[in-house]
């Protein structure tokens, strides 16, 4: 019973780690405990202190009964106050990136708000990834090339494509710009590779 329950919670914990869209780094930086431990919690290779396991549940925002209560419904509803987003910041080109989802399980969609520097671009490294993508422009000017074409979007404008297709995009404007994005199938922003 004590085995099974160590099992629920690692697996429970790396669940709610991942609808977050939170990486091993993030939520270790979050709560001061190291991403190796918290990855060996998750896989269920050690058993946490009592004390590492309340600061795993305040990092995730949430419980330790909902933790443990193995009849716990899946969540249907995720509210996000815009203070409590998760947020990040690509180092490189200072771009801030906002998540709107990551509440629920098997989400169909990510959704994330991009603001965008002056000058700022990513045009040396092309995207590409599975599904499809929506982008919103909210403010400034952002110019996407898809395939050789290129689009202007100006505020109110969008673009939705197959994200299969090699795009990029530079902030062509004189000041900030901001997109909200939406992928499908989600794309899971600032995650680590080596999550296992």
């Amino acid at each position: 019973m004590v085995e099974q329950l160590v099992i629920n919670v690692g697996k429970k914990i790396r669940e709610l780690r991942r609808q977050q869209g939170l990486s091993l780094r993030q939520l270790s930086e979050q709560i001061e405990v190291s991403s190796s431990a918290i990855h060996k919690i998750e896989q269920n290779l050690i058993s946490p202190t009592l004390g590492t396991v309340l600061k795993i549940v305040k990092g995730l925002g949430t419980t330790l009964q909902s933790l443990l209560d193995e009849q716990s419904e899946p969540k249907e509803v995720a509210y996000f106050a815009e203070a409590k987003r998760r947020s990040t910041i690509v180092p490189d080109l200072k771009i801030g990136i906002q998540l709107l989802t990551g509440g629920l399980p098997e989400e169909t969609f990510s959704a994330a708000l991009l603001s965008i520097p002056r000058g700022a671009k990513i045009k040396e490294r092309e995207f590409h990834h599975h599904g499809e993508e929506l982008q919103l422009c909210i403010k400034g000017k952002v110019k996407f090339t898809i395939k050789g074409e290129t689009y202007l979007l100006k505020r109110g404008d969008s673009l939705h494509f197959k994200s299969y297709l090699r795009h990029f995009w530079e902030n062509v404007g004189n000041a900030e710009a901001r997109l909200l994005m939406i992928c499908s199938p989600p794309i899971h922003l600032g995650r680590e590779s080596n999550e296992g």
